[in-house]
């Protein structure tokens, strides 16, 4: 299984080492307490009060417990139901929540609350059980969603997560691992691909050589080998596979992105009328990519805006 992509893309990787300590990542963790025994699947959204930024993380059924990874800030972190039939609220973290464990009966304000991360802080716990928000509070957070699913007004999404907020640093290894292919499906001719890229060092998120092999006709596969476990993986395909068959409608080198420097992976692709960006980061415990949100836009806007 692969993820389909356009077969010309630049797999360009910045070298550079940039330092950024201001934008070390921390964590919001997260209990879910849901007003009925059934547990929908679920969209946690982390806003950024400062600058607008949206970190979004989905949930499966059943799910009680979230971890979203975020730079340091001030957040308002709320969850939305996805499936079709699931109640039409909200659920967010409020005043509510800080209140319901000491006198729930006497709990009355529902106004959204600010989660710190910060140097010192890295990690935020908190408990999202507030089902029962005011209509301007649930005005706010649609107009918070707007920017997640970007608007006409929102040609480069505000709340996409930046290279920069996602530092790796490089990995020392003189010699490129030995990687095991005896349960890939990769033909030679792809495997062979892999092995060249591995010769000119890590190139993602500081000890990961990321390449692309074929899979087909405008059909590309993100194949991901950790140089400190020789660990394969490839990037799972969404359904159906010819989602990815289109080419972009411009901006074509910025199908596929990724640095070095960073752990965080951009994947643009057409779906229908819309241009979908999504965004996923390297997990150094599971050496596997998460997603971390993604991003709607029209034809026109996606292509009205320069390349970055």
């Amino acid at each position: 299984m692969g993820y389909p992509f356009l077969a010309r893309l630049s797999l360009a990787a910045v070298m550079s080492l940039g330092q950024y300590a201001g934008a070390l990542a921390g964590s919001i963790d997260g209990a879910i307490v849901f007003p009925s025994q059934l547990i929908p699947s679920m969209t946690v959204y982390a806003t950024d009060v400062d600058g607008s930024r949206v970190r979004t993380l989905q949930l499966t059924r059943g799910q009680t417990n979230f971890s979203v990874e975020v730079p340091a800030g001030r957040y308002l972190v709320f969850l939305a139901p996805n499936e079709p039939g699931a109640p039409n609220i909200y659920g967010a973290y409020t005043q509510y929540s800080l209140c319901a464990p000491h006198d729930a009966g006497k709990c009355e304000d529902h106004t959204l609350v600010e989660v710190a991360v910060t140097a010192k802080a890295r990690r935020s716990t908190l408990i999202i059980d507030d089902w029962y928000l005011t209509d301007d509070i649930a005005e706010r957070i649609d107009r918070i969603r707007g920017i997640a699913a970007g608007g006409a007004a929102n040609s480069e999404p505000l709340g996409a997560p930046r290279f920069s907020e996602y530092p790796s640093a490089a990995l020392d290894a003189p010699l490129p691992p030995t990687v095991d292919l005896g349960g890939s499906e990769l033909s030679e001719e792809d495997r062979a691909m892999v092995q060249t890229a591995l010769e000119n060092g890590p190139n993602f998120a500081g000890h990961v050589t990321a390449t692309l092999t074929s899979c087909g006709m405008a059909c590309g596969r993100v194949v991901l080998v950790d140089w400190r476990s020789g660990t394969l993986r490839e990037l799972a395909a969404p359904n159906p596979r010819t989602e990815m068959q289109a080419t972009l409608p411009c901006r074509t080198e910025e199908a596929l992105l990724f640095r070095r420097d960073s752990r965080l992976l951009m994947v643009t692709r057409v779906r229908g009328p819309t241009v979908v960006t999504q965004y996923y980061v390297w997990n150094q415990k599971t050496a596997a990519l998460v997603p971390s949100g993604e991003y709607h836009r029209t034809s026109h806007t996606f292509c009205a805006v320069a390349a970055r």
